[in-house]
C-alpha cells in the first residue's frame, strides 16, 4: 500500500465526520481527493466514471459509523472502501462477463517495458474490458492474492487466471 503523509489534525476531522459535520467531510474530501482518485482512475474507463466511483466511496466513508480512530488505519480503510466502491460499480457487468464460458490457461506475470510511461500504462489498462481491468488492477497494482480476488468478485481460481492471462496478452498487444 502507498504510504501517505498524515496531517496532524486528521484525528479531529475524523471525530467531526463521525458526528456528521459537513465541513469536516468537505475538508477530508479536499485533502484526500487525489489519493482516492489515484485508486479509482486505474479501474475506470474515463475520468467521469472514476469521479462517480470515488464519490460513491466517499459517501460510504462518511456514512460509515466506524470511521477509523487511528490515522494509519484511515488510509487502509479509505483504500478498501474505494476498491469496494469500484467492485460495486462494475458488479453487474462483471457478473455478465463471468457467466460466459472461459477456458483455463496459465498466467504469467505482466512485465511492461521499464521505459513505458505510467500514463501510457494507465491508458492501456483503461482500454481493457471491465472484468480484465478490475482483476488486473487488484492483482498487479494493488497486490491482492488470487484467493482474495476470487472472494471479492465471487469467481473461481481458473476463471481468474484466464481473465488475468487475457488481460496480460491484451496489454502486451496494446503497448507493443
Amino acid at each position: 500500500m502507498i504510504k501517505v503523509l498524515v496531517d496532524g489534525d486528521l484525528q479531529e476531522l475524523l471525530t467531526s465526520c463521525k458526528a456528521g459535520d459537513r465541513n469536516a467531510q468537505r475538508e477530508i474530501y479536499k485533502r484526500y481527493y487525489s489519493y482516492a482518485m489515484g485508486i479509482c482512475i486505474r479501474y475506470a474507463t474515463n475520468r467521469t466514471e472514476s469521479l462517480e466511483i470515488m464519490n460513491n466511496g466517499f459517501y460510504t466513508l462518511f456514512s460509515n459509523s466506524k470511521l477509523s480512530k487511528q490515522n494509519e488505519a484511515f488510509f487502509e480503510n479509505l483504500q478498501k472502501i474505494m476498491i469496494h466502491s469500484i467492485i460495486t460499480y462494475y458488479k453487474d457487468e462483471v457478473a455478465c462477463t463471468i457467466k460466459k464460458s472461459m477456458r483455463y490457461k496459465a498466467f504469467n506475470d505482466f512485465a511492461p517495458d521499464r521505459d513505458l510511461a505510467s500514463h501510457q500504462l494507465l491508458s492501456a489498462v483503461q482500454k481493457l474490458p471491465v472484468i480484465e481491468r478490475l482483476t488486473f488492477n487488484l492483482y498487479a497494482i494493488d497486490g491482492y492474492t488470487n484467493a482474495e480476488i476470487c472472494k471479492m468478485i465471487n469467481i473461481t481460481t481458473p476463471s481468474l487466471e484466464k481473465i488475468l492471462f487475457t488481460a496480460r496478452n491484451t496489454l502486451r498487444n496494446i503497448v507493443i
